[in-house]
Order: C-alpha cells, then sequence, then structure tokens
C-alpha cells in the first residue's frame, strides 16, 4: 500500500505489520523500569491524529522495538524510540544530520526538528537502517524514531524528575 507523509512516500505492507504487531509483546512485558510502564499507558493518551497515523501503518503504539527516557522536567518525559515495520522508502529527506566522518565511520545526529511534526509533543522520522532486529521482525523492514513528550501517568514517584 503507498503512504505519503510529509516528505516520505511508503510502500508499506499493513497486512503483514498487522501479524507482526498482534504476536510481539508489549513494552511492560520486556521490561519493568518506570520509564517503559510509564511509556505504555501515556501513550493511550496520545491525540486521535497520533494514534489515526499509527492505525494507517498497522503499527501497535503500546509495542515499540524500544523506548527510553531521556530526561523529565515538570512531570513531561522526554522519550526517544522506534518501531519496525515491513515495507519501504520510495522518497525521504532524512533528519539525520552527519557530524563527523572518516573513512570508515560517521557519526550522525537526529535533528528533531527535521522530523515530522505529528503535533507539538510527538514527532516521527523514518530511516532503512533498523536496529534491534530479531527472528519476528518484518522483511523489509524500516524504522520509525519517535521523540515524544508525554506525561508522568504512574501513581508513584517519577524517578527521572531532577
Amino acid at each position: 500500500m503507498r503512504i505519503t507523509l510529509g516528505e516520505y512516500i511508503f510502500d508499506i505492507s499493513t497486512d503483514e505489520n498487522e501479524k507482526y504487531y498482534k504476536n510481539e509483546r508489549y513494552v511492560s512485558e520486556g521490561c519493568e523500569c518506570d520509564g517503559c510502564r510509564n511509556y505504555e499507558l501515556a501513550v493511550e493518551q496520545v491525540s486521535y491524529e497520533i494514534r489515526e497515523m499509527f492505525k494507517r501503518f498497522s503499527i501497535d503504539i503500546k509495542k515499540p522495538a524500544e523506548v527510553y527516557v531521556n530526561y523529565s522536567q515538570n512531570n513531561i518525559l522526554c522519550y526517544g524510540g522506534f518501531y519496525h515495520l515491513c515495507g519501504t522508502i520510495i522518497k525521504r529527506e532524512s533528519p539525520w544530520e552527519i557530524i563527523s566522518e572518516t573513512k570508515n565511520s560517521a557519526v550522525s545526529h537526529l535533528n528533531e526538528n527535521r522530523m515530522i511534526w505529528l503535533e507539538k509533543s510527538f514527532r516521527i522520522a523514518f530511516q532503512e537502517g533498523c536496529a534491534l532486529l530479531n527472528e519476528n521482525s518484518p522483511l523489509p523492514c524500516i524504522q520509525m524514531e519517535i521523540a515524544a513528550y508525554l506525561p508522568w501517568v504512574l501513581t508513584k514517584k517519577n524517578i527521572y524528575e531532577c
């Protein structure tokens, strides 16, 4: 299925994504840290537009391949992470900026301002290189990066707050 989102054009297998996410575990089943447990609950409160974008790609928002807390301020957590999806990128503008390069390697930085802003608190970008693939990962695989600012919703104290 061809999908256009921002400057990206994709060929996505929504059927394969549905199968993949049906069998993947929730983030809290793979990690018991407060950040992951909070993420799983906090994404229940994202806007209709964000939920619909995940639905359009047949991605279960509660099942990222990786999610982590960068920092917390006023009980809003800055999350990074990514999801895997079956498909290919036909056209894109990369938000990754190379900051140093040698003959054998490169160091890059994800520029949040060049990501797709679904709304002020939730940004996404895509890349063909995928990290943390497992035997169940959909192929061909692309990775959707996230930068999300979500509230602390657990009833216990926020351990990430300074």
